[in-house]
């Protein structure tokens, strides 16, 4: 699942790319000529300077991060919580504004149905996304709002329950305890879909079971493995894990992502699973060429810095018609699909009627700003960057959550960090900082942190000093 599949992109290929972007908009009367134009140089003068020739190490970083407006603003607030939301780039957010006032050019039914320059703007997203994560054929690739409603669209599809009564012998769901709300309480959610709301205690019997997986963070790959197999039988439908707990931080160890998958596939067991990837696509080289599991969601508003209201649902054609949608309604092409129409691919999941075109649109966009900064090798600066803050909090006597280990995390990094007798938390004090206003994610007990390519060796060592301040309050 772990693996660059993104390709270098030249300068005339990126050219190539534009044009085949841009040149179909202003065809259909979406540009005017003069905004093409602007688009077209705005986009060039961007995707050089995320080029970055002639500069490395430290100062390319430093560069780039003068490519976002928050490095410029005043009082500058400087975001290091990726694993919630990142900023977009400054070019990027130009174009996507002048996009938003051209697209209202035309808005006629005809570039809104099947060849219509909306719709081929979709598929021309769609192949370009694909072509980033490795995935061969494009259709295994739906293009949706987040990867909440991705995890939802597999939790909520899934129509073959068995009507057994016996505990024993009903379906179940294996999760693991640290999974997002989406992917763990919307579990809950939809086994218990037939109680009785009015009377709470009365619970009808859930559809089906649930068993959660612990582990101690200190475990071995092969005890955290076997935790997950022990609970995978004949009557498992699903086994659903977060690649990297936007909680604690710790990483789902390759060895027991690969043991997970071989027993279901090995066992040749009736069984889907799902990988929740929000915290992997744009923070780690991700390839889902022959990953281990059958379906992956994420969202593009995090680590892959796009636009907000985009994700990726990736899922084996071999168990999309196990699946229904959870939502039905038009098509891209506004046509509306009959239960025995459904696409028998990925499509079934874009069924959602009216979609935000310029953000379509963005997510190319953003695709190329990637494929050009990938001799940069960004996953290794996240890191490394993850790696000098754990280093710096350690030296400082905090502890961490997150284990230190980079094979067991990545880039998110949570500290202990009680109130006590101070005024405020440090998530607070730190983003009301004058001096050094620091955006990150806490509570009145812990401290998350989630350093991104736009910040530099600065940025973590500000913040561990005044972290260190804080600290030093009580």
């Amino acid at each position: 699942m772990y693996g660059n599949t993104i390709g270098y992109m030249s300068r005339q290929e990126c050219s190539k790319r534009l044009h085949a972007l841009l040149d179909p908009l202003r065809e259909a009367g979406i540009l005017s000529r003069e905004c093409h134009v602007a688009i077209y140089s705005e986009l060039v003068s961007f995707l050089d300077a995320v080029r970055g020739d002639g500069l490395n190490g430290e100062e390319y970083w430093e560069h780039f991060q003068n490519l976002f407006d928050f490095a410029g603003g005043s009082p500058r607030i400087t975001p290091m919580n990726a694993a919630n939301l990142c900023p977009e780039p400054r070019g990027l957010i130009a174009v996507s504004n002048m996009l938003r006032i051209e697209y209202n050019r035309n808005v006629s039914q005809q570039i809104r149905t099947a060849g219509g320059e909306r719709v081929q703007q979709l598929i021309a997203a769609r192949k370009i996304l694909a072509e980033g994560l490795g995935i061969k054929d494009p259709s295994d690739l739906a293009i949706v709002r987040n990867a909440s409603e991705g995890n939802n669209a597999i939790n909520a599809g899934y129509r073959k329950w068995s009507d057994a009564s016996n505990v024993a012998e009903k379906d179940n769901v294996v999760l693991w305890e640290e999974n997002h709300p989406t992917n763990l309480s919307a579990w809950r959610l939809r086994a218990e879909e037939f109680a009785n709301i009015d009377s709470p205690v009365d619970l009808k019997s859930p559809r089906f079971n649930i068993r959660t997986v612990s582990f101690s963070p200190e475990a071995s790959d092969e005890t955290i493995a076997r935790a997950f197999i022990e609970q995978i039988d004949n009557h498992t439908r699903f086994v659903s894990y977060t690649e990297i707990a936007n909680g604690s931080g710790f990483r789902i160890p390759e060895y027991v992502v690969n043991a997970i998958w071989n027993h279901v596939i090995n066992n040749k067991l009736d069984c889907h699973v799902h990988v929740d990837g929000t915290m992997t696509w744009g923070a780690r080289a991700v390839s889902l060429t022959d990953p281990p599991c059958h379906s992956f969601v994420s969202s593009a508003h995090k680590w892959f810095m796009g636009p907000k209201e985009t994700g990726i649902l990736f899922i084996r054609p071999e168990k999309t018609m196990a699946l229904a949608p959870s939502i039905l309604g038009y098509d891209y092409q506004i046509q509306f699909k009959e239960p025995d129409e459904l696409p028998g691919n990925a499509g079934r999941f874009e069924l959602l009627g009216q979609r935000d075109d310029v953000n379509i649109i963005s997510l190319t966009a953003t695709q190329l700003m990637w494929n050009v900064m990938a001799p940069r090798d960004p996953a290794s600066r996240v890191l490394e960057l993850a790696a000098a803050l754990k280093a710096k909090l350690l030296a400082s006597g905090w502890t961490l959550i997150t284990p230190n280990d980079p094979h067991r995390s990545g880039g998110v990094v949570r500290v202990h960090a009680p109130q006590g007798t101070r005024p405020k938390s440090l998530y607070n004090w730190l983003y009301e900082d004058a001096g050094f206003r620091v955006a990150g994610s806490g509570d009145n007990h812990t401290f998350r942190l989630c350093p991104h390519v736009y910040n530099i060796i600065e940025d973590v060592d500000q913040t561990v000093a005044n972290m260190n301040y804080w600290k030093g309050i009580g």
